[in-house]
């Protein structure tokens, strides 16, 4: 089985977070009113299509009192979700857990390593997240975890340093004793909102894909054969209409995307020989490949350190 595990804010859903008003609005809004971040709803609906046998679970950081108005939005957009983990923020505001409401590690890191426990160590996973919070750190700390290339105290010491209170540190190391062991996490992408560098992700390259759109997601997940051609078709469609991006835009992310080898030149071809709904776009994405000539060697993959990226971050 395969299990895709999902943010929402910023990475599913456009949500903005800049003030105290756009805040109360987001609570407020109604499902109708929310809106998707360009190609995310018709990125996940292509991989439940493909398989239908594999699960969907979101762990947001939305409080509890949304329920209602984010299950209702998911089934508008078509989507099948298994668990649906939120926040309850209240709870922690009337216990003085004041870290708790703003920490993201202590909050997510063990809702994942539950999640593990009792899974079959072949299930494997693909994880979405946003640059917004932490989820790159905790996605990583997540993947070397259960395959065991880091151990307890690594685990505890990443918990520590993003705040994490006792007793959800200690639920998290419990999850861990108890999550089989397997290199289960085939890739982790995080949509990059907040602008910035791709340097900023060094420490984690080993482990985490940033991308600048859905789209780009969309080639790595076609070309693992998570999706099919008509499902890439349909997340392309959807960035452009959604994220307003014209064609030159379009080829730029395809060419990035070819540039730090998250898919071959020989693939993107054959996907634009297969997508006739991409024809408009081909002959640019084409001469934009053409452009990037051959490329440098892939530099040797170095280890995760998401204590660096921790500290970076904060």
């Amino acid at each position: 089985m395969h299990v895709y595990r999902w943010d929402l804010d910023k990475t599913y859903l456009h949500t903005e977070f800049g003030s105290v008003r756009a805040l109360v609005r987001t609570a407020l809004e109604p499902a109708a009113a929310k809106r998707n971040t360009p190609g995310s709803a018709a990125l996940l609906r292509a991989l439940q299509q493909h398989d239908p046998a594999s699960r969907t679970t979101v762990v947001s950081g939305s409080p509890k009192q949304m329920r209602r108005t984010l299950t209702e939005k998911l089934a508008m957009d078509g989507i099948r979700v298994d668990k649906l983990t939120l926040k309850d923020n209240l709870g922690n505001l009337r216990r003085g857990r004041l870290r708790a409401v703003w920490g993201q590690v202590g909050y997510k890191l063990p809702h994942l390593l539950a999640e593990r426990v009792g899974h079959d160590p072949g299930d494997t996973e693909t994880l979405f997240g946003d640059d917004a919070e932490v989820d790159a750190a905790v996605y990583a700390v997540y993947a070397d975890a259960i395959s065991g290339r880091i151990g307890p105290d690594q685990v505890r010491e990443v918990l520590e340093r993003g705040g994490a209170y006792t007793d959800d540190i200690e639920r998290g190391l419990a999850a861990l004793a108890k999550a089989p062991r397997a290199d289960a996490v085939e890739d982790i992408f995080i949509r990059l909102d907040a602008g910035g560098p791709l340097e900023r992700f060094a420490p984690l390259a080993s482990r985490v894909t940033p991308v600048f759109s859905w789209l780009q997601a969309a080639l790595v997940l076609w070309r693992r054969g998570r999706i099919a051609i008509p499902g890439v078709q349909a997340v392309f469609r959807r960035c452009i209409d959604q994220g307003d991006l014209a064609s030159a835009s379009v080829s730029g992310l395809v060419q990035d995307a070819v540039r730090r080898r998250l898919v071959s030149p020989e693939q993107v071809d054959r996907l634009l020989v297969e997508a006739a709904d991409l024809a408009v776009v081909a002959p640019e994405i084409r001469r934009s490949i053409e452009y990037l000539g051959e490329l440098p060697p892939a530099p040797a993959p170095a280890p995760a350190d998401p204590i660096s990226f921790l500290e970076h971050t904060a």
